[in-house]
């Protein structure tokens, strides 16, 4: 399997490393590495997150990261992996899942 950050989570990802950097730059850095790590056992194991429960898809998933979702999309056509977005876990997702297609 291939991983493939969408502009969306990318956007998302340095929205809260810019974020953190308010603080401690080296924190920011370091927090991002773990992230985009979590995220490469995908590669071996796309399953391993479990399903987003607001939207009950199955190929809709997400792997928690500290107080942090980290939202995927499984393509097995496609033999990849899409990170959609990522939220703070005190952040209400959308009603609807359409933006995260």
């Amino acid at each position: 399997m291939e991983i493939v950050w969408t502009n969306q989570a990318l956007h998302k990802l340095n929205k809260f490393v810019d974020y953190i950097a308010q603080d401690d730059v080296v924190t920011a850095e370091k927090w991002a590495l773990k992230m985009i790590e979590k995220t490469d056992q995908l590669i071996e194991q796309p399953e391993s997150g479990r399903i987003v429960p607001e939207y009950n898809e199955p190929n809709l998933r997400e792997l928690i990261f500290g107080n942090y979702r980290v939202i995927y999309r499984i393509r097995k056509d496609e033999n990849t992996i899409y990170i959609q977005t990522v939220w703070h876990v005190r952040q209400d997702p959308p009603k609807s899942s359409v933006g995260l297609r």
